[in-house]
């Protein structure tokens, strides 16, 4: 059963990310670029694969690790693996690096702990040690070949915008996959995937 968990959180990683477009060539969007973020009353994107309906995580975290660094965390439920699918122990981590994306999974352990490295696929490597505690993550997190940087990752409530969103499936393309970060402030980082082509589309807002 474990194995069989491991190779879905894989497909996941294969159907949110295709990764090789987001790089140094991403940039923050402009105005007519702006509707791919996330609008966080509705829970709507306006993306290349039309209308994208997101759903908040149902057990999330994010936070600000420095400047233009953010990490988000959430176990992997129904809403980011589809329904039907008896992975709810494992966790995704979302790294953002400015406007690229490393992406990570495993399993805590019998202590809420766990050390993760970024997958094949990320755009960069980086490494992550957290441990989870009660209302929040948080650990060091390394970026490349960079000294450790800790964190702290508040839990996503009900009353607030914080959180890992994940959307599956938008009008002209039901393969869209497509998450995001959002901060207790409500900034967000987010990437769009449309595949079976390379169509990545980094967004930032500060």
């Amino acid at each position: 059963m474990r194995y069989e968990k491991r190779i879905l959180v894989f497909t996941l990683i294969v159907l949110m990310m295709i990764v090789t477009a987001c790089g140094a060539e991403s940039m923050p969007p402009d105005e007519d670029e702006a509707g791919a973020m996330l609008d966080l009353e509705t829970l709507t994107a306006e993306t290349e694969a039309g209308t994208m309906q997101a759903q908040r995580a149902g057990n999330s975290n994010a936070g600000l690790i420095e400047e233009g660094r953010v990490i988000g965390v959430a176990f992997l439920d129904e809403v980011g693996a589809g329904e039907g699918q008896d992975i709810q122990d494992g966790i995704v981590v979302h790294l953002y690096d400015g406007q690229e994306l490393a992406i990570m999974t495993g399993e805590l352990d019998a202590d809420g702990a766990a050390t993760l490295a970024s997958a094949e696929l990320s755009n960069f490597n980086a490494s992550v040690e957290l441990v989870m505690e009660e209302g929040a993550v948080s650990g060091t997190a390394t970026f490349g070949d960079e000294q450790p940087i800790p964190f702290t990752a508040e839990a996503a409530t009900a009353d607030g915008v914080c959180g890992v969103y994940w959307a599956h499936g938008g009008g002209e393309d039901p393969d869209a996959t497509a998450d995001w970060v959002v901060l207790p402030d409500g900034r967000q980082w987010g990437c769009v995937c449309l595949p079976p082509y390379v169509s990545l589309c980094c967004m930032l807002r500060n």
